[in-house]
């Protein structure tokens, strides 16, 4: 038997019982008539996502063991695995004992990011693949089935020729602009080409009589890109509640823009609409007192330039815009497609990320000039959120909290300022997280917390008891999760009898 196998499974059960529900990375079936067909869904949903443990012979609810033909069940799955999925998966299987029964355990790793998704043969890839989510299997859409087959190599979508528009429909300062500085950087290169000649090698104009222009020249340098494609914009909203609902004059945003322009315009009118929405606070140090933005200038500059330029741009995409939502507790900005490429999560904060979705549209923002800055777009060295991470750490906030979905890319950032236990608290756990070496200072009891929460609010008294902490343990914890925007509680007087604390769904 394999030990880690059966340790793994026992402490599954452990947590299984304490949520009385099927987990993000457990699912646990009774299977007491033989293998389930709703088991290879439960696969694919695993390899698509983030991997997780299946469990044969657990009846609901209680997760008891119950008598089941576990020889057979691991044999069977073993081929449905084989057979019915496709790519094929091999998941380390092995009957454990629970509660001195057999009990099949399956361990199914997450696909490298070439080989998503894993689909139902039976059903094709457009229905056939699933993601898992904490309140089960889903199926795949359409555009979720595109951006993984995609992710399997070099999207082209960026150089896509935009139907209509043409050379005149570039802003003739940025063309100048872009020229200008390209030739003074690369000139013996460019010596002997003319200005189209030169867009042409850029990827901006393409060959045509009279010559086209491709979706990153548009973006990048046009006058108007929204004419061709209306809702490749961005979106800024400032609401005035932390839950976003409206006040009681009826009172629905505090600002709203949609931002039109090309690329360098919408960042610059982003980080303007951020700015005029945010306070500056006092910051004593010992240079006297210093005045300061709610969020750094830099943390969001380069969350907008990152969102612009790392979107989907993919014609299934061109219905959805970048948004910036400011809350009074938090900034978060949502830009279609997930991560792109064989991208570890993990290690977003600290290492430059080496795959980019939009390579053209990344190449051209390296020299392209934000008005009236003389400082270009993007450096496009894969560090923008290396930057953020060490703008954030010292301004004394929380790391970023990151959702990565298939279809989407969420980052939010917390306006509170962390007192120093909190602040070491926060960065030793993101530092453990990404896989550093030496083990973390603090046990992470953040999985144990979101997985009592995902039924619904819980009062910290429960969780402490449920977890064996004490009130002011579970407290620091909560208050850590509330600041990188995992947790919130449900009333705004903290001492409240009635408060609870919930999870919060990206």
């Amino acid at each position: 038997m394999t030990a880690s196998l059966q340790v793994q499974a026992e402490e599954a059960v452990s947590r299984l019982r304490i949520a009385r529900s099927d987990l993000q990375t457990v699912e646990a079936r009774a299977a007491s008539t033989g293998l389930p067909p709703a088991v290879k869904e439960s696969v694919s949903a695993f390899a698509n996502t983030r991997g997780g443990l299946l469990l044969l012979g657990l009846d609901q609810p209680g997760f008891r063991p119950i008598d089941v033909d576990a020889p057979q069940l691991a044999r069977d799955l073993a081929s449905a695995c084989a057979e019915d999925l496709d790519p094929p998966i091999v998941p380390d299987i092995d009957i454990v004992t629970i509660g001195g029964r057999r009990v099949v355990a399956a361990l199914v790793d997450e696909l490298p990011v070439g080989r998503k998704p894993c689909y139902l043969k039976r059903q094709g890839i457009d229905r056939g693949a699933y993601v898992r989510t904490h309140v089960g299997d889903r199926r795949l859409t359409s555009y979720e089935v595109h951006i993984l087959v995609s992710g399997r190599g070099q999207p082209r979508d960026d150089v896509a020729v935009v139907e209509g528009a043409g050379r005149d429909h570039l802003a003739p300062g940025l063309v100048e602009a872009l020229l200008r500085r390209v030739r003074s950087r690369k000139g013996p290169l460019l010596a002997d080409a003319g200005d189209d000649e030169v867009l042409r090698m850029m990827n901006v104009l393409a060959d045509g009589d009279p010559p086209g222009v491709s979706l990153a020249g548009l973006l990048a340098l046009g006058r108007y890109p929204q004419q061709f494609v209306p809702q490749v914009n961005l979106t800024f909203v400032a609401y005035p509640t932390t839950q976003g609902e409206p006040l009681a004059d009826g009172t629905r945003f505090l600002d709203n823009e949609s931002i039109d322009g090309p690329i360098p315009t919408m960042l610059a009118t982003a980080q303007a609409a951020v700015l005029r929405n945010i306070t500056r606070r006092a910051v004593v140090s010992g240079a006297g007192r210093l005045d300061d933005w709610e969020y750094p200038e830099e943390v969001v500059r380069e969350l907008v330039v990152n969102s612009l330029m790392h979107r989907d741009y993919h014609p299934l995409a061109h219905g959805s815009q970048v948004r910036i939502e400011l809350y009074p507790d938090r900034l978060e900005v949502v830009s279609p497609g997930g991560l792109h490429g064989p991208v570890d999560r993990r290690k977003l904060m600290t290492e430059p990320v080496t795959s980019s979705r939009n390579s053209h549209i990344a190449k051209l923002l390296e020299d392209i000039e934000v008005p009236r800055t003389g400082r270009t777009v993007s450096e496009n060295r894969g560090s923008g959120l290396i930057a953020v991470a060490a703008s954030l750490r010292r301004a004394g906030m929380a790391p970023l909290h990151i959702s990565d979905r298939i279809d989407s890319f969420r980052v939010v950032v917390r306006n509170r300022r962390l007192t120093p236990e909190e602040m070491d608290l926060s960065w030793d756990l993101q530092r453990s997280r990404r896989g550093s070496t030496g083990p973390p200072r603090r046990r992470d009891r953040r999985h144990e917390i979101r997985e009592l929460l995902a039924r619904g609010p819980r009062p910290s008294r429960e969780l402490a008891q449920e977890l064996g902490m004490t009130p002011q343990g579970i407290l620091r914890w909560l208050r850590m999760m509330e600041a990188t925007g995992e947790v919130r509680p449900t009333e705004s007087a903290r001492r409240s009898p009635m408060n609870r604390w919930q999870l919060i769904e990206r």
